[in-house]
This record gives structure tokens, sequence and C-alpha cells, in this order.
């Protein structure tokens, strides 16, 4: 009852405040789901990057990928689809893929800020409005209007509020999450950098046992 005697008194103003809102928390609870660490950093895949030194050994790593889809894998997958190129194209192929992946991360955080920076702009036209509404009441019935005055103070003070309550929690939101996709984005580059450096190894001892047969 208080919420809606506030978007009454709110005027037209707490309208896209709450349209707003409601898009940010679709995006904070998505991006929640999506962010778990356990979802992307798979322990069971990260743990096979190191030990990719025969061909049973990349047919296991890939059956893998294949069973535990997500970023991880796609990368893992990238990888070994080229483990016999050169070096430099499989770093090559694992930076274009990891870019990709890393976009996918931080993909709708534009809009999580954007939610951020204008909510309290709302607020703060609701609050213009308010002041407008006072200053006609003011001219056309004078001071000794107090119903008037009290909708106009009403209006301005009741969307600030609201603007700053969408607001606020969308920042602190749109900073937790951009700083976890930022932790999750590094440990995909450190596995992506330790498989390229698995598979040269693997290359270079295929090399030395031809060499020495």
């Amino acid at each position: 009852m208080v919420l809606w005697h506030w978007i009454v008194a709110g005027r037209v103003m707490m309208y896209p405040i709450a349209v707003a809102s409601l898009i940010g928390l679709a995006v904070i609870i998505e991006r929640l789901i999506v962010l778990r660490r356990s979802r992307i950093i798979v322990p069971e895949l990260a743990a096979t990057v190191d030990m990719l030194s025969t061909p049973r050994d990349l047919s296991a790593a890939y059956a893998l990928c294949q069973s535990r889809p997500g970023p991880l894998a796609n990368i893992l997958r990238v990888g070994l689809d080229h483990a016999e190129s050169d070096w430099t194209v499989i770093r090559d192929v694992l930076q274009e893929t990891g870019r990709r992946e890393a976009t996918l991360l931080t993909r709708r955080l534009g809009v999580l800020d954007t939610v951020a920076a204008i909510s309290p702009l709302m607020g703060l036209l609701g609050t213009v409005l308010g002041m407008i509404r006072i200053f006609a009441a003011v001219s056309s019935a004078g001071i000794g209007n107090p119903e008037a005055l009290s909708g106009g103070i009403s209006e301005a003070m009741v969307t600030t509020a609201a603007g700053l309550f969408v607001g606020i929690p969308a920042l602190v939101a749109h900073n937790s999450l951009d700083a976890r996709a930022d932790r999750l984005i590094f440990d995909l580059e450190t596995c992506a950098s330790r498989l390229l450096d698995s598979l040269r190894r693997r290359q270079q001892a295929s090399v030395n046992a031809a060499a020495q047969a």
C-alpha cells in the first residue's frame, strides 16, 4: 500500500523508473546465473590442460569438453582442433575464441550501467516536474492551496528518492558483476596460455622423437 502511494505521488515519472528497475533486476539475476565460476572454469577441464602428451590425452580432453560445454570448453576445443598446427596458428585461434567468449561474459552489463545512470536522471526530471507543478499552483491559486503545494512537493521528493533507490543498487551490481567477469576472463586467458604451452611442448617432444628415430 505504501509503495502504491509513492507511485501515485510520484505521478508519471514513476513508471519509467519502475520499468528501469525491472530491467536492471532481470539483468542482475541473469548475469548472476551466467557468471558462476563453477560454470565458467570447470575444474575437470582446467586440470586436463597440462596433461596432453599423447593422442589419447587429446581425445579424452576433447570428449570432456563436449560433455561439459561452456566458455572454457569452447576455448579448449578450438585449441585441440588445431593441435597439429603451428603454435602461432593455435595462439591466434585461441585469442579469437577468447575474445568472443569474453564478449559473451560481459554482455548486458552495458544495460545495467545505463539503468544506473538514467534512473537518478529520471528522478531528477520528476523533481523538476514537481517543482513546475508547485510554481503553477502558486501562480494560479497563491500560497493558500496547501493540497496543490503538497502534491507538487510529493512528486518532487518521491521521484528523486525512487531514482536513487534504483540507480545506487544498479551501480553497485554493475561494478560487482563487471569485476567478476574480469576475474573469469583472466582465468580463461590463463587456461588458454597453459593449453598453448602444453601443445607446444607436445609438438617439440614429437620433433625430438622424430629426430632421434
